[in-house]
This record gives structure tokens, C-alpha cells and sequence, in this order.
């Protein structure tokens, strides 16, 4: 969350919003935002199991864990780019996003209709 966070204000000058989602409490949502000093929304208390059923994530249930899932949504709210993982990789950067977003607001298609 903290290289979106270092990118914030290009995604803003491509009219683009942030928003986390975690399974974390409240208090340790605040820690986590206060320590990367996250200033976009971070939803918090998602029930972990329910939520991987929800959007096909990783899940292990013994340690009630729930894998990193990144979407990118178009103007209409499509999801345009999903990333699932299964560990410490394979997670959606925030230079690839500003990327693609930048090559698909070039698209007359993207309008969002």
C-alpha cells in the first residue's frame, strides 16, 4: 500500500481513486495507515474467509489468512485487471497501474459505457 500511497498524486492527475480493504481490525488498520502513512481509504474488518469466496482469493484457513488481491476497475466500475496472490508476489504494482490506466484513457472504448 505504501508504493500506491508514493504515487498518490499521479494517480489523482489521471482522475483515478484508491481504496484498501483488509481483514484487520480497526486499531490495526489505524497502525497500518499511521506507519506507511497512508492517506486514501482503508476499509477494515472484512471477514477473511467470506470475502476470499467473495472475490476468488487466496485463503489459508489455519492461520485465517487472506492473500493480497488487487483489482483495477474502469470509470463503470468493470473490473478491468484482477491479481490474485498466493504469497509475497505477484501483486499489482503501482507503476504498472498509472501505466495501464494512462494507455487505456488514451482508448476511446474506455469511457466506461
Amino acid at each position: 500500500m505504501a508504493d500506491f500511497q508514493k504515487h498518490l498524486d499521479a494517480f489523482e492527475q489521471l482522475d483515478t481513486r484508491l481504496v484498501a480493504a483488509s481483514v484487520d481490525s480497526l486499531e490495526d488498520a489505524a497502525k497500518t495507515m499511521k506507519d506507511e502513512g497512508l492517506t486514501f481509504p482503508v476499509a477494515y474488518g472484512l471477514d477473511a474467509e467470506v470475502t476470499a469466496r467473495l472475490k476468488g482469493s487466496y485463503y489459508q484457513a489455519k492461520k485465517n489468512h487472506l492473500h493480497a488481491t488487487g483489482f483495477l476497475l474502469n470509470p463503470n466500475g468493470t473490473v478491468i485487471v484482477a491479481s490474485y496472490s498466493s504469497g509475497a508476489i505477484g501483486r499489482l504494482t503501482a507503476k504498472d497501474c498509472l501505466g495501464l490506466i494512462r494507455h487505456l484513457q488514451q482508448q476511446p472504448e474506455y469511457s466506461g459505457d
